[in-house]
């Protein structure tokens, strides 16, 4: 999804998740009206990954423990090393490592959920250049996935095969 500031982009996303209800119209998501009745199961085919990240937790650590994902350690470890962190990533603290190491750790977190749908907001935002590749690279071999993004990034907006201009 592109489209200049205040178009809509991040409120689509929102919208996606039943966290903004629409004024009109209605949402369809595998098939299903998004209603109330279903809202959760819905929710929890997606994965979430906002443009600001702030977490009650100190590091990746304790949010993998949050989420009741410490199972799936070796799965994040795995993403996180593609996306080019080091495996102790997840056992630094969030207010020592940069904007990107953290928006790099919670991709890989997310990643590891195998949601079927992943939810991103400007997930280049805090990225440089090699990053962006590396992330390019990771969400392009998830074939059975629908990644719907809202960016500003023209090296993202050129790799993705669907554009939505708000």
């Amino acid at each position: 999804i592109t489209g200049s500031s205040g178009r809509g982009k991040s409120t689509l996303l929102k919208l996606i998740q039943a966290y903004v209800r629409p004024d009109q119209g209605q949402i369809i998501i595998q098939d299903k009206e998004l209603k109330a009745a279903n809202i959760k199961a819905l929710r929890g085919s997606m994965a979430w990954i906002p443009q600001n990240i702030n977490l009650p937790v100190q590091n990746g650590l304790e949010l993998l423990d949050m989420l009741h994902m410490k199972h799936k350690r070796p799965q994040v470890e795995q993403y996180a090393l593609k996306l080019g962190l080091e495996v102790q990533i997840t056992e630094q603290p969030f207010n020592i490592i940069s904007g990107g190491q953290k928006q790099r750790l919670v991709m890989a977190i997310c990643f590891a959920l195998d949601k079927s749908i992943l939810l991103m907001d400007e997930p280049t935002a805090s990225l440089d250049e090699d990053s962006i590749q590396m992330l390019l690279h990771t969400v392009g071999q998830m074939k059975d996935r629908t990644i719907l993004s809202a960016s500003h990034n023209q090296t993202w907006m050129n790799a993705v095969p669907q554009k939505i201009a708000l």
